[in-house]
């Protein structure tokens, strides 16, 4: 949704876009994320001395998915149609090109959203979920009911502080946020990005990263998950925690294709 002009350094799309052919020109592997968070959880020594990468992006918007014409900055490929473009044109060098789409649940905090972060033209919708699914080159994970986000009227029902993810510290507020969004996104969409958790904000805290997420995934009741994200810049390594693995994030931790390909040959040496 960081869509700030037509350059690699004001346009996500467009970053992703140079961003694809960066990873493959290191002989980075692109793999989806279930897939290799499952490989780390059952077998992370067959992991060793391989060059992967999973791609995600945040939040849902069409932007992920269907080709939109921004008000200031005109005609933008989504996230889905650049991957496809790639696979069309050399998709045997990522064969395993796939990206999973952390989305916020709720349909009526997407239409506040839509009002209050992008420009109202009601362009955060669930409509492309089982076409980008099918198309095996995305995969819907979890990121909140609401987002616990500050420009809702109410957001976590006024169960703690919005603005941050750090607050959501008690049962009912992580069961609101979580649990809500885990059951509503398995009824419509079910696919392997439902195991995966990544947190609004990419923030954390002790009850939910080592108390609610660890027991919620135990519970028989619950289908559970089998990782959540922080937004840390770091690798993932066998010491990892699996309920708080990091990323790296464009336009934060990299503002260039040198700058993204620096960070790749750091975790190929590392």
């Amino acid at each position: 949704m960081r869509i700030h002009g037509n350059e690699y350094a004001s346009n996500d799309l467009v970053a992703l876009a140079a961003d694809l052919e960066v990873i493959t020109s290191c002989g980075v592997e692109i793999r989806p994320l279930h897939a290799l968070v499952t490989q780390w959880l059952e077998s992370p020594s067959k992991l060793e001395g391989k060059a992967l990468a999973a791609l995600t992006c945040d939040d849902g918007a069409d932007f992920d998915a269907v080709p939109l014409t921004h008000p200031t900055w005109g005609q933008q490929r989504s996230v889905l149609g650049i991957l496809s473009d790639f696979r069309a044109q050399q998709g045997n060098r990522q064969p395993d090109l796939h990206v999973t789409s952390f989305v916020i649940a709720s349909p009526e905090a997407r239409v506040e959203l839509d009002r209050t972060c992008m420009v109202g033209r009601g362009w955060w919708n669930e409509s492309w979920w089982r076409d980008a699914v099918d198309s095996g080159l995305m995969s819907i994970g979890n990121h909140s009911w609401d987002h616990n986000h500050e420009t809702l009227a109410r957001p976590c029902r006024g169960l703690v502080r919005p603005g941050t993810f750090a607050t959501v510290d008690t049962l009912a507020a992580a069961e609101y946020e979580i649990r809500f969004a885990d059951e509503y996104l398995r009824s419509r969409i079910p696919n392997p990005g439902n195991r995966l958790f990544a947190y609004p904000f990419g923030e954390t805290n002790d009850f939910l990263s080592g108390q609610y997420l660890p027991e919620y995934s135990r519970d028989p009741g619950s289908a559970g998950f089998d990782a959540a994200f922080i937004t840390d810049p770091a690798y993932l390594t066998r010491s990892s925690d699996r309920w708080r693995l990091p990323r790296f994030v464009c336009g934060r931790d990299w503002h260039s294709p040198d700058e993204l390909r620096s960070i790749l040959r750091r975790a190929q040496s590392a």
